[in-house]
């Protein structure tokens, strides 16, 4: 044994860690060094006087101490005088330190441990990070603000445009539309639907991370409408899922168009939220097959009116104009818009939304909002109030601002809304 009055037992069982080549990277850590190469020394056989002090004992830079029964070895002792890469056990990455066979995870991309320490991390974008966070918030007189909710962290950024959005481009029949127009006389500066009809507007929903943007939209601005055109007789939620569950030709939790979600809604209908609630992917339709009546599908009719049929609007219309959105949403409640989402959005938190060069030319997708009111700032600059499917912990509790007038990521290029069909045409229960 080379080694004499070993006084560490653990140090010991570092270095025989040396054996079979294998060099623990921590030992390295707490003991840098350096040893064989401080004394430019590497003896042949075994040379007891080729030893290095290392901590209370010593090590070895001598072939003697590299054998496979028990080792004492410096820690440099092999990429030293071999020129080898240390076959290390463990890496370390901003303050982790984790084990060759393991990895650990930097936000979104996960990092493994390679031969001579080396950290090699994935590059994927992540849906959002502290540099877009800062980015947007150095901007002066952006006019918004960002915030890193703990809902994105540790996804990427795909996940988010392929996951939290779902809309697809509209279709040629929905460009095609013609655009209502609306008289415009006597707008006020601002309006909020939530203050004109605070019990007929619906919560904010939260998708999950299922890509029906284009269901949620669609359903939560026909709920409103049917409390809305009924004053109150039918105040109802209806249901998403029955939606994303039944339709045909649509990608479900992948996405979906507009124009198939509002012909659904118009020619079979749905039943309500309640009945039929959202589960946050794609099942089985549960409709019975050429069944319209809610009793038959095992859902409670409402209280005050006589309806056993299943919800329903007439087709979809368009607008497109600035005031025409705003008188659609004055006089008949909340429509339904699609935007362009950049990466920036994600990390909206308030203030009055715009796209900024901190997207840096990722890619962008398809979403849809639905519209509520709009307002000004005191500097001027018009907004739109827009509700969110993301939940009421994004954002302005679910909803956002953003600029109007100027078509801000296609906001006003693609507006859709429908009348329901309300409790007067059918019965209405007598007193």
């Amino acid at each position: 044994m080379s080694i004499k009055c070993v006084h560490l037992a653990g140090l010991l069982v570092l270095l025989m860690g040396v054996a079979h080549g294998i060099i623990d990277h921590t030992l390295k850590r707490d003991f840098p060094g350096p040893y064989c190469a401080r004394e430019n020394t590497c003896c042949k056989e075994r040379e007891d006087g080729c030893s290095v002090p290392i901590s209370t004992t010593l090590c070895y830079c001598d072939e003697f101490c590299d054998r496979y029964d028990s080792s004492d070895c410096c820690p440099d002792y092999r990429s030293f005088c071999f020129g080898e890469i240390d076959p290390v056990i463990s890496c370390e990455h901003k303050g982790t330190y984790f084990s060759k066979y393991n990895s650990t995870w930097d936000n979104c991309n996960e990092c493994r441990c390679q031969e001579g320490g080396r950290v090699q991390c994935d590059q994927d974008l992540c849906l959002t990070d502290d540099a877009i966070i800062h980015s947007v918030n150095s901007i002066s007189r952006l006019g918004w603000s960002a915030h890193k909710y703990d809902q994105w962290w540790g996804r990427k950024y795909s996940e988010g445009l392929k996951l939290r959005l779902g809309t697809k481009e509209p279709t040629y029949r929905v460009k095609a539309m013609t655009r209502l127009r609306n008289p415009t006389d006597g707008l006020p500066r601002s309006f909020n639907a939530l203050d004109k009809w605070s019990s007929y507007i619906s919560e904010v929903p939260d998708q999950g991370w299922c890509g029906a943007s284009w269901v949620l939209s669609t359903t939560s601005v026909a709920s409103d409408r049917f409390a809305i055109q009924s004053k109150g007789k039918e105040t109802v939620q209806l249901s998403a899922q029955n939606i994303l569950s039944c339709t045909r030709r649509q990608q479900g939790c992948d996405g979906g168009h507009l124009d198939a979600a509002w012909r659904y809604l118009h020619k079979k209908g749905v039943v309500d939220e309640s009945c039929y609630p959202y589960t946050q992917h794609r099942d089985t339709c549960k409709i019975r097959h050429n069944s319209r009546s809610l009793r038959a599908n095992g859902c409670e009719t409402p209280v005050n009116v006589d309806r056993d049929t299943f919800y329903t609007v007439g087709p979809a219309y368009s607008l497109n104009r600035e005031a025409d959105i705003m008188a659609e949403i004055f006089n008949s409640g909340p429509v339904q818009a699609t935007m362009r989402v950049n990466r920036d959005f994600f990390s909206y938190s308030r203030g009055v939304y715009r796209q900024t060069a901190a997207n840096r030319e990722a890619p962008t997708g398809f979403h849809s909002v639905k519209l509520v009111g709009w307002g000004e700032e005191h500097n001027g600059e018009k907004y739109w109030i827009a509700a969110n499917s993301w939940g009421s912990w994004w954002g302005e509790k679910g909803y956002f601002r953003i600029l109007r007038g100027s078509n801000e990521c296609g906001i006003e290029e693609y507006v859709l809304a429908s009348w329901p069909y309300v409790y007067n045409f059918y019965n209405v229960k007598s007193a």
